[in-house]
């Protein structure tokens, strides 16, 4: 990974850990779209700071979330993950939308795998 992909994912990790600690980061992010916001702050709730950390830094490194952050990102929704998406298209260059968002599809698909798989508690 070059130095642009290592500073999107610093960055990500950085705004990825802000949102994810503090409440209502979402709402000042989007308020042109109040709904949008909304539904980012139910969903960042379902999630660990560490399982959205490691979720958003999956996206540019060639890694899978573990198993248990997995978990947590399936039980948050499709809808959920496609918002994040959004959000982090809106925060990489133009260059870089295409990539994440196959990526973001790449990690949902094996993350909805890996959930498959996984033995019943």
């Amino acid at each position: 990974m070059g130095s642009l992909g290592k500073n999107i994912s610093l960055g990500l990790f950085l705004f990825i850990g802000i949102l994810v600690i503090t409440p209502g980061f979402a709402i000042r992010t989007h308020e042109e779209d109040p709904e949008l916001s909304r539904h980012l702050e139910e969903c960042h709730a379902k999630v660990t700071k560490r399982c959205a950390i490691e979720i958003s830094n999956s996206i540019y490194n060639n890694n899978t979330p573990s198993e248990y952050c997995c978990q947590k990102h399936i039980t948050t929704g499709k809808a959920c993950h496609d918002d994040f998406i959004k959000l982090f298209v809106s925060k990489v260059p133009k260059d870089k939308v295409a990539f994440v968002v196959a990526k973001g599809d790449q990690i949902w698909n094996q993350c909805a795998a890996t959930v498959a798989l996984a033995p019943v508690a």
